[in-house]
């Protein structure tokens, strides 16, 4: 019997950099990020605002915005090379994306059905409009909007907002996507409703074989939906691995910050507190470690030079010259600025 070799990732990214395409002085968004995501697999991208996470799941779409372009790197679907800023979009040809607010994604003046149909359509010119409101139907119905048949005949201010961001599921899975790029899929839910949303998702992977790629900053349901989970700072990688690793025994103090705004997490911690500072701009960031404005335990071996992503463990790595010596449990200690010392 012929024996099948490990499965080829739906997508592979591999270098990927980012920056601005105008102006004299043009700016560098993400850095060298790397990852790849296998069919039926759910990958966290996780990190506050301006941390790059999202620029990043847009470039694997192929939908970067204008003025912003890939100037590095590999992007791979299904080991074939993708190059140039747009993806093909031929059934299952191209990754499909969930946009963080279906009701600025959907056209308020068109009916649901039509809108879906227009989706089938774009992506399978040939078929004919019948066919198209057919498949329509069906692909709501898929997505478990009840009543489907009469839901097409009504407009996007009909529904809920759970109910529009499964008809963006819908619309999404017209193209016959063989990954899905989940941008915050439900910060604009109540928690109940987010509940259903990310149930239909994991159901969706596992039926298809979907690699998901869910771009959040709620640890909660990162911690709950991710197989591995890409931590990303100030454009790049600081920490990743296995999901239950990266969330339950950190190597990096940003990491370590995030989860002890937690209530839940900070209780085990024996410590509730905020995290200090913004996320520097691309212009603003400094020339050693991008954290180490912000971390408690910066020494001067943080701000001489800016840290590699390295090898922790099996399938964890981190950007950070201090992990094997921090212990996130003992004490924070004192926040140590390049030219102190302890005396």
């Amino acid at each position: 019997m012929r024996e099948t070799g490990p499965a080829e990732p739906a997508v592979r990214v591999s270098g990927l950099t980012i920056g601005t395409d105008r102006g004299p002085d043009p700016f560098t968004l993400v850095s060298d990020v790397s990852f790849s995501v296998l069919p039926g697999e759910m990958l966290g991208l996780v990190g506050e605002s301006g941390s790059g996470k999202t620029l990043t799941g847009a470039a694997v779409a192929g939908l970067l915005p204008r003025g912003v372009r890939r100037v590095g790197g590999r992007i791979a679907l299904d080991g074939q090379s993708v190059e140039g800023q747009r993806i093909r979009r031929r059934p299952g040809d191209g990754p499909a994306m969930i946009f963080q607010n279906p009701m600025t994604s959907l056209n308020p003046a068109v009916r649901i059905g039509d809108q879906v149909a227009e989706a089938v359509r774009l992506h399978r010119p040939k078929i004919t409009k019948r066919a198209a409101a057919a498949e329509a139907l069906t692909l709501l119905e898929r997505v478990e909007i009840t009543r489907a048949e009469e839901r097409m005949r009504q407009y996007p201010f009909e529904f809920s907002g759970g109910m529009r961001q499964r008809v963006m599921i819908a619309i999404a899975l017209a193209t016959g996507p063989k990954v899905l790029v989940a941008d915050e899929p439900t910060t604009a839910l109540d928690v109940t409703v987010q509940q259903g949303v990310m149930d239909l998702i994991d159901r969706l992977r596992a039926e298809m074989g979907l690699a998901v790629l869910l771009i959040s900053h709620d640890l909660a349901v990162v911690s709950e939906r991710c197989d591995r989970l890409l931590v990303m700072y100030a454009g790049e990688i600081v920490e990743s691995g296995a999901a239950h690793h990266v969330l339950h025994q950190p190597l990096h103090p940003y990491v370590d910050g995030l989860m002890r705004c937690i209530p839940e997490r900070a209780l085990k911690l024996g410590e509730l507190r905020s995290l200090p500072g913004r996320v520097p701009a691309p212009d603003e960031l400094p020339a050693g470690c991008r954290f180490a404005p912000r971390c408690d335990f910066v020494t001067d071996a943080c701000v001489s030079a800016h840290p590699l992503l390295e090898e922790a463990g099996p399938d964890h790595g981190v950007r950070c010259v201090r992990s094997k010596e921090i212990d996130f449990h003992a004490p924070t200690e004192k926040h140590v600025t390049a030219g102190e010392t302890d005396g």
